[in-house]
């Protein structure tokens, strides 16, 4: 039988009773696959039957609920074999050290003064890599890549040992009310990186795949989820042109006007780019960002990750009761937790950051933020390693350099300042018109590691 508890609501100043499990947030109205018939109802032992349980008969939108049982692979074949790097790349001529030969350019000069016809055939294949990357690229993408269609609900068997979806993208795109719940997610691995050398001072390595993508899609509730790099963490990679190489992207981003959404009780683990809320500073992809990504996160656990937890873009996100873990040295150090993007909005309450490390209190502290050129942040009794701290005065603080440095670039090249630096820092933040219950910040702890992840509802 569900318990019985009380939940608060801090927006309308009510007590109600209600029954467990509830869905608090901007998702509370997600119902998934609950009207699903039983001809519906499917349980799944690989990748290969979950695609098939998505088409649903030919209906992929009708309510359905699948029942994970076993470890799913996106890199098995319809026919058991399992897909490799060559495998995608089987009618391209790309190859790892090539792609990395099409950017030495003294290779390119020697092989281009050379009059041996065979360096001259070298020569064009290494100048066409990207195109061969790209189409090796699309190979993997049409094996590991799934839509989640409207009203589904997938979820672990009732107590299952394994339950893991890993080397898939789960792309929730166009799709209204979704439920995941309660099984692993272990972040697909991009065998086709892309090196780009004017990202950055510096350039960077870039990925393609997210473990869930929302793309234009609303009412979606992620519960009791374990996320991480799996095996194959990035950690690992080699450094590459001056940077690490990455194999993967976001855990679960939320972008294009998507709306209406909930984690709750999840683990991200050991993870670079955890959400990315909202992708772009004009928020005009899909149906545009504006008045949309709503977003509520709480219970979460977050360990190692280290940055976008979330970054948020013209989104009004919810984030309480959610459990940090970082360092602030080494080579896995904090970048930054919460990122202030351009137009977002951003209430926090009662998080509970632990941040080890050799940096002093106020350095740790500053990592808890990130600005991107966010100006509306509120924070009300969150903590660093136990203590009090003013989130709201780093906001602040890094939000005022950023304008200033804007106000000097603009005035130095006799342009316009731009829009985001015209406003001043608010903490006057959206009130959430939906019932929630918070934790008190010093149990939060507790309570996240009691609660968050696969096999703990």
């Amino acid at each position: 039988m569900a318990r019985l508890f009380l939940v608060l609501s801090f927006a309308a100043g009510l007590v109600v009773a209600d029954t467990d499990p509830q869905i608090w947030g901007f998702g509370e109205h997600t119902t998934g696959g609950a009207l699903a018939p039983g001809k519906s109802i499917y349980t799944v032992k690989n990748f290969n039957e979950l695609r098939t349980a998505l088409k649903n008969g030919g209906k992929p939108d009708d309510p359905k609920i699948i029942y994970i049982d076993g470890v799913l692979d996106g890199d098995y074949l319809a026919d058991g074999t399992l897909a490799t790097e060559a495998y995608y790349a089987r009618n391209t001529q790309y190859t790892w050290e090539r792609y990395l030969n099409s950017f030495n350019s003294t290779l390119k000069a020697i092989l281009g003064n050379s009059t041996d016809p065979a360096d001259a055939e070298e020569l064009k294949i290494i100048e066409a890599q990207e195109t061969h990357r790209q189409a090796a690229s699309k190979e993997q993408e049409k094996q590991i890549a799934v839509r989640i269609g409207n009203n589904t609900s997938i979820q672990s068997v009732e107590k299952a040992k394994f339950a893991n979806i890993q080397n898939a993208y789960l792309a929730i795109n166009f799709t209204d009310n979704v439920i995941l719940r309660n099984f692993e997610i272990y972040s697909p691995i991009d065998l086709f990186p892309e090196w780009d050398p004017t990202d950055g001072a510096l350039g960077n390595w870039n990925s393609k795949y997210d473990g869930v993508g929302i793309v234009t899609s609303s009412n979606i509730w992620i519960d009791h989820l374990t996320l991480s790099d799996g095996d194959h963490p990035d950690s690992e990679e080699p450094i590459v042109f001056g940077k690490r190489v990455q194999r993967h992207d976001g855990l679960i981003d939320i972008t294009e006007g998507s709306d209406g959404v909930t984690l709750s009780f999840n683990k991200f683990l050991d993870h670079d780019k955890t959400h990315l809320i909202g992708n772009n500073d004009a928020g005009n992809l899909g149906p545009g960002d504006t008045g949309k990504l709503h977003v509520t996160m709480y219970g979460n656990h977050y360990f190692n990750s280290i940055q976008r937890s979330p970054r948020v873009r013209f989104g009004d996100v919810h984030v309480f009761n959610n459990f940090y873990q970082g360092i602030s040295s080494g080579n896995e150090k904090i970048t930054y937790y919460i990122g202030m993007g351009i137009n977002s909005t951003i209430l926090s309450e009662r998080n509970a950051f632990e941040i080890n490390g050799t940096e002093s209190m106020t350095t740790k502290t500053k990592l808890v933020i990130g600005n991107y050129n966010g100006y509306k942040f509120k924070d009300v009794g969150s903590t660093v390693n136990g203590t009090d701290v003013d989130l709201e005065a780093i906001a602040k603080t890094k939000f005022d350099t950023a304008k200033a440095t804007q106000i000097a670039a603009a005035a130095a090249a006799g342009k316009a300042v731009a829009e985001w630096a015209t406003h001043e820092y608010t903490n006057e933040v959206f009130a959430p018109d939906y019932f929630y219950r918070q934790k008190k910040t010093e149990d939060v702890k507790k309570w996240v590691l009691a609660n968050a992840g696969f096999g703990n509802l």
